[in-house]
């Protein structure tokens, strides 16, 4: 899962979650290779965590999948997972799978990255008293139920918004296995061909021993496998650098000596640090877009490409008010999509009719349909249908308070309430308070959400979000037909059949309406003149125009 959030310095969809543009080139255009010298700045949000499982969001994701190697990497040209850390990933049945990891490979400490590795980490993550974000990623694994008993009463809590469970005895995935040192045995609770698919991202990554004995320790300076290491602590509100790691030995090493990652919190923006070199990738707010868009200067140095993330405006089903499809179809409708984008930057946005983009295997279904076209008249009359709005009750929007994102959601509630005659208000948060609000189903209007892939399937799209008993199930959504289509898919015997059956699924989802489908995004980086051949990952591309730096290229 990668919540992406909406930020001064690009607009993206919501972990989590964006995240990665891609820089590549030739190796021998580096200058000062090993000197120190070919560091790129990077901007960077607010992280939760360093710790794989423990981020689920862009921004700890953009670090986190740089210092760690995961099982397989995802090809820059079309998006499908290729072995890292991996020598094979084999199942017979789709449902008991064999992972044989390659011999050699260690973390920045020295420790090797074997079995125990993986098997550490994803019990760590998937044990509930940890409340990990992304634990819902071994729901299908064997022994997870055993781990996840329901949380106490919520008057228990000693924080309102963090579950709390007695005590929990089982601390293993009993369906993961250590065959040998480096061969590791997953059952899963039912087939899934997709498996192996899931395991380039942050969720499946190892964790030292070292760092599990120390995880304060372990937050500030991460102890990885991957291509870049910290030397130093990490400064959640100023940064911090990470080195090329000179033992680096998997299949994705580095040209360039680091990443330096300056942090830019909510409503600030990187564009006048991009212009001064300060920053050496940057997207520009809604309030420079025009100008730096008419640079022609500028203009060599634009990587403009279709992204993969999605922006939603979801509803909170869990509120009385939001039960009749009928309003969530109006609002849809009432949401002029082309005239939004026009205000905010039409190259930066692509009106949405669909939950899973076109540029995701199985996307491009164009699901919503009607639904997603604007029509002030229609919306009306399915406002009537709903038996119309409460007088003199505003409709309220929550999002966080990055600047764009609040020019796009003014946009949208103008449209809105221009088209329904319903007066709105916009009700900006920090963006963690309302990542928490969030997930406590504690909002009583609609809400910004949106989603950028973990992985190349449209069920990345479907199930995490909107599955029956999801975590990350914001909009507090169930319906049975949904879930049965997708454990259908989950057991389809090959990929292409299961691809057609999530296709369903979203169908499903479509006819329910949960969320709005609103825009499908575009990149829109500006790179300095430091870099060259600069191009966009499918997978790991990302919201803040972030590089991949596994294959950066450093020209000065």
């Amino acid at each position: 899962m990668r919540r992406m959030r909406m930020t001064a310095a690009a607009i993206a969809a919501a972990g989590m979650v964006v995240t990665t543009a891609a820089c590549a080139g030739d190796e021998s255009d580096v200058d000062g290779e090993g000197g120190g010298d070919a560091i790129i700045n990077m901007q960077i949000g607010e992280v939760r965590s360093l710790v794989p499982g423990g981020s689920g969001e862009s921004e700890g994701y953009r670090i986190i999948k740089n210092v760690y190697d995961g099982l397989v990497y995802y090809n820059i040209d079309t998006g499908e997972p290729e072995n890292l850390a991996a020598e094979e990933i084999t199942s017979e049945d789709n449902q008991t799978w064999t992972i044989k990891i390659k011999e050699g490979l260690t973390f920045h400490n020295g420790e090797p990255v074997n079995a125990d590795a993986f098997i550490r980490s994803w019990d760590r993550t998937a044990y509930a008293p940890n409340v990990l974000p992304l634990n819902y990623f071994f729901a299908t694994f064997e022994g997870h139920a055993e781990m996840n008993p329901d949380p106490l009463p919520e008057d228990q809590w000693a924080d309102p918004e963090v579950p709390e469970y007695a005590p929990v005895d089982v601390t293993h995935l009993s369906g993961v296995t250590a065959v040998d040192d480096l061969t590791i045995e997953v059952k899963l609770t039912a087939p899934f061909i997709g498996f192996p698919t899931m395991l380039g991202y942050e969720a499946f990554y190892p964790i030292a021993q070292e760092c599990l004995d120390d995880l304060e320790a372990c937050e500030k300076k991460p102890i990885g496998n991957g291509p870049f290491m910290f030397e130093e602590e990490y400064d959640i509100e100023a940064g911090g650098t990470a080195v090329a790691w000179e033992d680096y030995a998997g299949g994705k090493k580095p040209s360039i000596d680091g990443v330096r990652w300056h942090v830019y919190l909510e409503g600030d923006d990187c564009w006048a640090d991009f212009q001064t070199g300060d920053i050496d990738v940057c997207s520009p707010a809604a309030a420079d877009y025009e100008a730096a868009m008419n640079d022609p200067e500028l203009a060599e140095r634009l990587i403009q490409e279709p992204d993969p993330s999605i922006l939603m405006l979801a509803f909170p089903l869990y509120d009385e008010k939001y039960q009749s499809v009928e309003l969530r179809r109006a609002i849809s409708m009432a949401i002029d999509r082309e005239g939004v984008a026009n205000v905010v930057g039409p190259e930066r946005f692509q009106p949405l009719d669909e939950w899973v983009p076109a540029s995701i295997l199985g996307g491009g279904t164009n699901s919503c349909g009607e639904y997603c076209t604007y029509d002030p008249d229609g919306a009306k009359d399915l406002l009537a249908q709903a038996g119309g709005w409460p007088e003199g009750e505003k409709l309220r929007i929550w999002v966080n308070d990055a600047s764009d994102n609040l020019d796009v959601f003014r946009a949208i509630g103008d449209s809105i309430s221009e088209s329904l005659g319903i007066e709105y208000e916009l009700v900006p948060m920090e963006w963690t308070e309302f990542l928490t609000a969030r997930e406590g189903h504690s909002l009583d209007g609609p809400f910004r959400s949106g989603w950028g892939p973990d992985y190349n399937l449209n069920e990345n799209f479907l199930e995490p979000i909107y599955g029956g008993g999801s975590s990350v199930n914001d909009q507090g959504w169930e319906n049975a037909d949904y879930d049965a289509k997708i454990a259908e898919a989950g057991a389809a015997a090959t990929l292409d059949e299961a691809v057609a059956l999530y296709a369903e699924a979203e169908a499903i989802l479509a006819a329910d309406m949960p969320s709005v489908p609103v825009f499908g995004q575009q990149y829109n980086y500006f790179y300095t003149d430091r870099l060259d051949n600069v191009q966009v990952h499918p997978i790991y591309a990302g919201p803040r125009g972030d590089c991949e730096l596994r294959d950066v290229v450093i020209t000065e």
